[in-house]
């Protein structure tokens, strides 16, 4: 439990990118519960006989789901892209200052 308060508390390590993966994994769930709910709502549909809203949700909520995803998959990655791009800033300016990779930089965030 100490080393979580630290890991918080203190700016040695970045907690963004395990940001990231929560939001990530709490909108894929939100996604899919509203996706079943749509096709709740489909079935309910035809329950009340309109056929054509039946069909429609049918083949638009699958559809919608998938792209929802792939399209809330692209937004977290590029919010991973900026913490990415800093640990790679600093294994550069490690290399240009002539310390080894081996060496990491004690004032670089480790992820």
């Amino acid at each position: 439990m100490n080393t979580i308060f630290e890991r918080i508390w203190g700016f040695d390590r970045l907690i963004g990118p395990v940001l990231v993966k929560i939001v990530y994994y709490v909108g894929f769930v939100a996604i899919g519960i509203g996706a079943v709910g749509g096709l709740f709502g489909a079935v309910l549909a035809i329950a009340g006989g309109n056929l054509g809203l039946a069909a429609m949700q049918l083949l638009a909520v699958p559809a919608v789901a998938v792209v929802a995803l792939v399209y809330w998959r692209f937004l977290c990655e590029l919010f991973m892209l900026a913490f990415l791009a800093f640990e790679r800033l600093g294994e550069i300016r490690n290399l240009l200052a002539g310390v080894s990779a081996s060496q990491p930089d004690p004032d670089h965030p480790a992820f």
